[in-house]
């Protein structure tokens, strides 16, 4: 039988004689029919009866005044703590740069594929791989992040490969740059230059 924390409840009330007569009715009904919580309440009552035979020791007159007149010292306040406080700009840039540098990390280290036209065209994909068909034109830049690229039509713009390689491109068929990023400061650089170029 799966016993509630009623039951616990109950047992404690009955120790200390809080219980109502129907609460101590109720328990021991309960416990004529499980073992468990029978083993447990008479435990129970055996520690609660040690702690009764403990000989209570009288406290001094007037100590819990004594207590409550004490001070307690002044907190300390850490140096960490007072440095923050007079430099609260260079704690916002110091945790504005750690904020970055993981939203960053993440970015990098996230082995998604992605494949994104700035502009017109269209392009198809075979598992991980982006083909830009055969007399198909792409007016704008191809972006790809951790695939492949395959180039049999033409893209009048740029080509930025984002951890990703190209498996066939001529220079006749991309008349911008074609520019590959595998390491993370070129990538850094990519995305802030994006990032102004777009928004700015």
């Amino acid at each position: 039988m799966a016993c509630t924390e009623k039951q616990m409840d109950l047992m404690h009330k009955v120790l200390d004689n809080e219980a109502a007569e129907e609460e101590k009715q109720a328990l021991y009904d309960h416990l004529r029919t499980c073992e468990n919580c029978r083993r447990q309440f008479n435990e129970l009552k055996k520690s609660v009866q040690l702690l009764r035979r403990l000989p209570r020791h009288e406290l001094p007159l007037g100590f819990t005044q004594s207590v409550m007149m004490m001070q307690l010292p002044p907190e300390k306040t850490h140096s960490i703590k007072r440095w923050m406080g007079h430099h609260p700009l260079l704690v916002a840039a110091a945790i504005f740069l750690v904020m970055m540098s993981g939203y960053l990390f993440s970015a990098w280290s996230n082995p998604a594929f992605q494949a994104t036209v700035d502009g017109q065209g269209h392009v198809t994909t075979q598992g991980h791989t982006v083909i830009v068909p055969k007399h198909e034109v792409i007016k704008g830049d191809l972006i790809v992040q951790n695939g492949a690229v395959k180039i049999d039509g033409r893209v009048k713009g740029n080509v930025v490969l984002i951890n990703s390689q190209s498996l066939q491109a001529s220079a006749g068929h991309v008349t911008g740059d074609i520019e590959q990023v595998n390491q993370i400061v070129s990538w850094i650089w990519y995305e802030i230059r994006h990032f102004f170029c777009e928004y700015l």
